[in-house]
């Protein structure tokens, strides 16, 4: 029972997890809409994340680890490059019209209760993919629509690892990017002393998304083997919280100069 019980959250984090890296992008895609501007996005940010999703994938792949991990590795390569595109899309959108555009000053209440109702949005999403990762289980789990293929692939993967060098080595280099590709966004941010543009949800959902992938991965086995080789992606994901809390504090300090 306590084994099963195991599986069942490590699926469940997995789910929560896919569901938030599905939408992690979709908040800053509407702000850089809805802006029609895409200069609060370090774009070295975006390119080591990329790098660092690039070389996850091939690390994943190589070292046959979890399906979840692979899922999300394939889908974090296709939402870098997605907001990548957008990013370039507004930047040589700069036309006459745009640069003598006269921007309008925001009223500190209404910036007040955007930002109000921005925190609320922001956390039914969190509720809303929490849900969808218990939803999709259920669903997977279920006699009617659980396949044999699938059943097969949760019983023997992972515990049976062993250590592989190539899969390790992509796996540390993805770990070390992650670890460094907020940076340049939070020296952006400290040089602008401002948080504006930059999207509060994307943060969120990614925090909550590395919460739980590493969830998935923890909850799954704690054999020393099996923890030893998917080191790199439980640091790759649990070391980026760190400074992923470091923006949320930038958003916090910087948040009454945002609104004047």
């Amino acid at each position: 029972m306590h084994m099963f019980d195991n599986k069942a959250l490590s699926e469940v984090s997995g789910y929560i997890s896919i569901a938030c890296w599905i939408v992690v992008s979709i908040p800053q895609l509407y702000e850089n809409y809805r802006r029609k501007s895409s200069d609060s996005v370090s774009l070295s940010f975006l390119y080591i994340w990329l790098a660092g999703d690039l070389l996850n994938l091939t690390g994943s792949i190589l070292q046959d680890l979890l399906p979840t991990a692979i899922y999300l590795a394939a889908y974090y390569v296709l939402s870098d490059l997605v907001i990548i595109l957008q990013v370039y899309y507004y930047r040589r959108k700069i036309t006459f019209e745009d640069e003598e555009s006269t921007p309008l000053l925001s009223d500190p209440q209404t910036s007040e209760k955007s930002n109000l109702n921005q925190i609320w949005g922001n956390l039914i999403g969190l509720i809303g993919v929490c849900l969808t990762g218990a939803i999709a289980y259920y669903f997977s789990s279920s006699p009617q629509t659980a396949s044999p293929s699938s059943t097969l692939i949760q019983d023997d993967i992972n515990v049976q690892q062993h250590m592989e060098l190539l899969p390790q080595i992509f796996g540390w280099s993805s770990a070390i990017l992650y670890l460094g590709s907020r940076i340049p966004q939070i020296i952006q941010n400290y040089k602008s002393k401002s948080t504006e543009g930059l999207s509060l949800g994307m943060f969120c959902f990614s925090v909550l998304g590395n919460i739980a992938f590493c969830s998935s991965l923890l909850s799954y086995s704690a054999e020393y083997e099996y923890l030893l080789v998917n080191l790199p992606w439980l640091i790759g994901s649990g070391g980026t919280l760190i400074f992923d809390f470091t923006i949320f504090a930038q958003f916090y300090l910087y948040r009454k100069r945002d609104s004047c």
